[in-house]
């Protein structure tokens, strides 16, 4: 079974300081990532760093139904964050840059697909599986 960094979006109407900022960065990487089919875009590990090249990265969009779904082809030391990247819990998390995005999933059908609950919420970034 596959691993994958599981992150959740809210473009609609994010309910924290810490989901605003997370709103504003990921629409800077897909801008900058010409809608992620350049593989340049780039996001936070997991808290514990477990995230590993060759890993899934997907963005999860709840309320949309969505997960976008890459490969993760590096990983780059904290110390290397970008300036903008200003949420403090998340300083020494580690970068994952990606490959352009392979596709979506209903986040439904990903739920289903992995033996996770149907009233399943994603929190925060965490490891999860997944079965291609």
């Amino acid at each position: 079974m596959n691993s994958i960094i599981l992150t959740p979006i809210n473009l609609d109407k994010p309910s924290t300081d810490n989901g605003k900022k997370a709103k504003i960065d990921y629409l800077r990487e897909r801008e900058h990532s010409s809608s992620f089919d350049l593989p340049i875009a780039k996001w936070d590990d997991s808290k514990y760093g477990k995230a590993e090249i060759g890993n899934y990265f997907g963005f999860v969009h709840q309320t949309r139904n969505i997960v976008e779904i890459f490969r993760i082809e590096r990983i780059i030391l904290a110390e290397h964050r970008p300036d903008y990247w200003d949420i403090p819990e998340h300083r020494s998390r580690n970068i994952l840059i990606f490959s352009a995005k392979l596709g979506e999933v209903a986040w439904t059908t990903y739920k289903q697909n992995n033996n996770y609950s149907e009233n399943f919420i994603l929190r925060g970034t965490t490891k999860c599986r997944f079965e291609l």
